[in-house]
C-alpha cells in the first residue's frame, strides 16, 4: 500500500486555524488575478505552533482558484524534494515545507520565511537597468546561486533533448497558429544545436526570474515560488529564463517609440525587444547576457557557443507553459522573427 505523503494528508486543519489563532499575527505580502492566482501572508504564530519549525514567522500560501491549488501541490511536493537535497550552503536559501492546510476543500502550504527583497525591487528603480555595474551585479548573483545549486543537485547525464520536448509542447498548445511552423523551424536548429551534447540533469526552479530571487546586503539570501520546479529536469531551463526575463522588461519605464536610457539603439517597439536587443545586438547589456550565457554552460560542461540555441528552446519553453495566453503567443510570435542563429562564426564545431 502505498504510504500518503505528509503535505497530503486526508485530514489537515484549516488555514483558519493559523491564521487566526490566538495571538497570531500576520500581513498579505502577495495577490494576483492570474487564471492560478494565490494570497501569500506572512503570519507570526503563537509560540510552539511548529515543534519542529521556525519560532518566528511562517508563509502561507493559499489558493484562491482550483488551478492554484494544482499549482501549490505540485510546489509542496517540490519543497519536499528540496528538503531531502544535499544543498549545503544554499540550505537556507529555499523555503522548508512545514505543513499543509485545509481552504475550503484546496490545499494552502506552509513554509519557512527566506529574507531578502525581491530583486525585482532593485531592478524598477530609476536607472537600475541603465547602467552597466548594477547589472552586471544582478547577473553574477544569479548565475552564482544556480551554479551552486546545479552542482549540489547533479544527477544523471544525458543526451540533450530539451529543444525536441519544447518544440512538442509547443506544437500541442499552439495547433493553427499562423507563426507555428516558423517556430518550429528555430526549435529544430536549437535541438540541432543541443542533441549533439550530454549534460547532467538536476534539480529546476522552472521559474528563475528576477522576481523569485531574494537579495540582502549583496547577496541571494531567498529563492521562492517553486511551482513549476522539477526533480531532475535540463539546467539549461533556469540558466536561460532568468536572461530573457531580465532583458524583457529593460524598457517598461520608457514611452512606446521611445529609446531606452543607457541602451544605445534600443527602442520600446512592440513586445520583446529588450530580448532581441539583448540576443542580437551590440552593446554592454548583450554582452553581460552571452557572458552571463556562457559561463552558465561552461559550469554545465557544455560548449559556450550553445548558447544562442539554448535561449531560442528558453523562448520556446515560454510559448508553451506560460499560463497567460497573450504572453506565451507573444513569445511563440517573437521566437518566429529571430533568425537561426546569430552570427556564422559563433556556432559550435561539433
Amino acid at each position: 500500500m502505498t504510504e500518503v505523503p505528509k503535505a497530503f494528508h486526508p485530514h489537515p486543519r484549516s488555514v483558519h486555524d493559523l491564521l487566526f489563532a490566538p495571538g497570531s499575527r500576520g500581513v498579505l505580502i502577495a495577490t494576483s488575478r492570474d487564471p492560478d492566482a494565490k494570497r501569500t501572508f506572512i503570519v507570526t504564530p503563537p509560540p510552539e505552533s511548529y515543534l519542529d519549525g521556525p519560532a518566528g514567522p511562517v508563509a502561507i500560501k493559499i489558493p484562491v482558484t482550483v488551478a492554484a491549488a494544482s499549482a501549490i501541490s505540485r510546489e509542496t511536493r517540490m519543497l519536499m524534494a528540496l528538503g531531502e537535497a544535499q544543498l549545503g550552503g544554499l540550505e537556507p536559501t529555499v523555503p522548508r515545507y512545514l505543513e499543509t492546510l485545509d481552504s475550503y476543500g484546496l490545499p494552502a502550504v506552509v513554509t519557512t520565511v527566506v529574507k531578502g527583497a525581491p530583486m525585482s525591487v532593485a531592478y524598477h528603480r530609476w536607472l537600475h537597468t541603465s547602467r552597466r555595474q548594477p547589472v552586471a551585479k544582478d547577473f553574477a548573483l544569479a548565475g552564482g546561486w544556480l551554479r551552486h545549486f546545479q552542482r549540489a543537485t547533479a544527477g544523471d547525464r544525458g543526451r540533450i533533448t530539451w529543444a525536441r520536448e519544447v518544440a512538442d509542447d509547443v506544437r500541442s498548445r499552439w495547433p493553427g497558429h499562423p507563426r507555428l511552423e516558423a517556430a518550429q523551424v528555430r526549435l529544430a536548429a536549437a535541438d540541432r544545436q543541443l542533441k549533439s551534447y550530454r549534460t547532467a540533469r538536476t534539480m529546476v526552479h522552472g521559474d528563475y526570474w528576477f522576481g523569485n530571487l531574494l537579495v540582502d546586503n549583496g547577496r541571494i539570501t531567498g529563492v521562492v515560488d517553486w511551482e513549476n520546479g522539477a526533480r531532475a529536469g535540463w539546467p539549461l531551463r533556469d540558466l536561460v529564463r532568468f536572461a530573457l526575463s531580465y532583458c524583457l522588461y529593460v524598457d517598461r519605464h520608457t514611452r512606446p517609440g521611445h529609446p531606452v536610457r543607457g541602451h544605445r539603439g534600443l527602442r520600446r517597439t512592440g513586445f520583446g525587444a529588450g530580448i532581441r536587443y539583448g540576443l542580437l545586438e551590440e552593446g554592454w547589456l548583450s554582452d553581460l547576457v552571452r557572458l552571463y550565457l556562457r559561463r552558465g554552460l561552461d559550469g554545465l560542461g557544455l560548449p559556450s557557443a550553445l548558447w544562442y540555441g539554448a535561449a531560442l528552446a528558453g523562448l520556446g519553453e515560454i510559448a508553451a507553459t506560460a499560463n497567460d495566453d497573450e504572453f506565451a503567443a507573444q513569445h511563440l510570435e517573437l521566437l518566429a522573427d529571430l533568425p537561426y542563429w546569430p552570427l556564422a562564426d559563433d556556432l559550435p564545431r561539433s
